[in-house]
């Protein structure tokens, strides 16, 4: 028995963009995109949890298991707490089933963290980046590491915030925080027990509740990836982005 456990929550209800989880991506649903991705990764057994039993009949037809939650989980963190809270597996990794272009060397990284830092509650991942276009989006949500990676802070603003330009700093990279956890049992049953906080509110990221009640988040640094699903005009980037780095 492996000590981890990858779990997909996967939403059919999505209000952004209703079934994009189920939204064919050059051949295959975009969750079966992110399933066989977790799936090379060898760390464990990979579920799949959603509210609906059309999610659930999909993932059969490719082999994979879903795992009925209820439709009042507030939050992705909340419907894998739902399907992994009995199982006996350490290592919880919340791995999102919008994300198509997830790498298994991603998925590894967070899950070595985890297992090799006993500090570490949360692992997650980012990236680094100097676009100005990404670094002003409220959508691209910017963390601020310590210098041993944990996370000092998550926002949508731009943080930390460079007073002024100088040869020194210019080049000092901000990071993307990207959507992937992984979390000790315990550590997940905690957050999910506790309230929203206020700075969560503020921001609308459930990260932040994390660290406001003194828990320790630690980021590994990754490679960019490929679009997220959130709408059809994503969708269509996917497309493009699958022709282009995936085939010939």
């Amino acid at each position: 028995m492996s000590d981890f456990l990858i779990a997909v929550p996967a939403r059919f209800g999505s209000s952004r963009l209703r079934g994009k989880i189920l939204k064919n991506l050059c051949g295959k649903p975009v969750i079966q995109h992110v399933y066989e991705a977790c799936l090379k990764t060898g760390l464990g057994e990979v579920i799949i949890a959603t509210e609906s039993p059309l999610v659930q009949e999909a993932a059969a037809k490719f082999g994979a298991q879903a795992v009925l939650t209820s439709e009042s989980c507030q939050s992705g963190t909340d419907r894998i707490f739902e399907a992994a809270k009995n199982r006996p597996e350490k290592f919880i990794i919340n791995v999102q089933g919008d994300e198509p272009f997830i790498r298994p060397q991603t998925i590894a990284k967070v899950a070595r963290l985890l297992a090799e830092d006993p500090s570490c509650d949360i692992a997650t991942a980012v990236t680094a980046t100097l676009d100005d276009a990404k670094i002003d989006n409220p959508n691209c949500v910017k963390a601020v590491l310590a210098k041993d990676g944990r996370a000092l802070y998550f926002s949508r603003s731009r943080v930390p915030f460079k007073r002024e330009i100088t040869d020194e700093n210019k080049n000092v990279p901000y990071w993307h925080h990207c959507g992937i956890y992984g979390y000790r049992k315990e550590a997940l049953e905690r957050f999910v027990s506790l309230p929203p906080s206020p700075l969560e509110k503020l921001e609308k990221l459930e990260q932040l509740r994390a660290l406001e009640s003194g828990m320790t988040i630690k980021c590994v640094e990754i490679e960019s990836g490929g679009p997220a699903i959130d709408t059809e005009a994503d969708l269509k980037a996917a497309e493009e982005y699958f022709k282009t780095h995936f085939t010939k």
